[in-house]
């Protein structure tokens, strides 16, 4: 080697043999390293800095849905030493051998996290947003008080407070009826003059009448049937009515319920009105039909 470089300083041509001389010195570190080239360990060297480029540190945005797998610490931690071990053991062979490969590293996901669920949907009924329900009036808050305080047994008595009442109801159909129903709903009305009896069969129904509205004024409010009551007694009376004034069964006409609820279907509006006969009206009436005692039926 010697010879070569003091052949060419004599021909002075030393710079242009440049890339010869750097040859022949690394040809001759390999002779003397045991025939390993030394360029290994410089690659290998390169090989083992860590990669500083913006991509590799550019944060990952978690997209939702996905997992995105991330070494475990453990993992990392179990194969440092490994890979340091290694590249010790090649810089001192100067090479890595073939056929040996780094372990990969052990990924797992992230779990994603999930958004908690939102209040529960209370459920149940809706609220009524519909018109209140009509405030009882003084007479029939005072007929019920009435009904608490005595009991039902005397509230519905035949005797209870004696003397003709007359029980008015109008009715305002649905406007889409047959005649074949509207007639049913007239005739099981009136059919309640007989069959509305007590547990003794007395009858309950004194006289019972109805008409078709026929009025011209224009206030009939849609109201198309009307039915005149008449009773014996307000205790009479109430064992008719029953609901809601009675809710005892053992106290108010099944008749009369079963045909409330027949009826329903085909009933939009119920206007119900009660009134009692004076009482020198009922005697008037009574005194009509008996003869006064001492006169004699003239002959005519």
């Amino acid at each position: 080697m010697t010879v070569r470089y003091r052949r060419m300083a004599e021909r002075g041509s030393v710079a242009g043999m440049a890339p010869r001389l750097v040859l022949g010195v690394v040809l001759s570190g390999a002779i003397l390293s045991g025939g390993v080239p030394v360029i290994a360990p410089l690659a290998q060297a390169h090989a083992d800095v860590p990669e500083t480029s913006a991509a590799a540190h550019a944060p990952v945005t978690p997209v939702p849905g996905v997992s995105v797998p991330v070494a475990a610490p453990e993992a990392v931690a179990a194969t440092a030493p490994a890979a340091q071990s290694a590249g010790a053991t090649a810089g001192m062979s100067g090479g890595v051998s073939a056929g040996v490969s780094t372990p990969a590293v052990a990924a797992r996901p992230v779990p994603v996290p999930v958004p908690a669920p939102g209040p529960a949907v209370p459920t149940g009924p809706l609220p009524v947003g519909g018109p209140a329900a009509p405030e009882l009036g003084e007479e029939a808050r005072a007929v019920r008080l009435q009904a608490a305080q005595i009991g039902l047994r005397a509230f519905t008595a035949p005797d209870f407070h004696p003397g003709k009442v007359r029980h008015i109801v109008l009715m305002r159909f649905l406007p889409t009826i047959t005649d074949a129903q509207r007639a049913e709903v007239v005739r099981r009305f009136m059919a309640l003059g007989q069959v509305s009896r007590r547990d003794n069969g007395q009858q309950v129904i004194a006289d019972i009448e109805t008409g078709v509205q026929m009025s011209g004024e224009g206030v009939d409010q849609g109201f198309g049937q009307g039915f005149v009551v008449t009773f014996n007694s307000e205790g009479d009376r109430n064992y008719y009515v029953g609901k809601p004034v009675v809710s005892d069964p053992a106290y108010f006409d099944p008749a009369h319920e079963a045909f409330k609820k027949f009826a329903a279907p085909y009933i939009i509006g119920v206007l119900v009105f009660d009134y009692a006969l004076p009482a020198h009206q009922a005697q008037r009436t009574r005194r009509a039909a008996v003869m006064r005692p001492g006169m004699t039926q003239q002959q005519g």
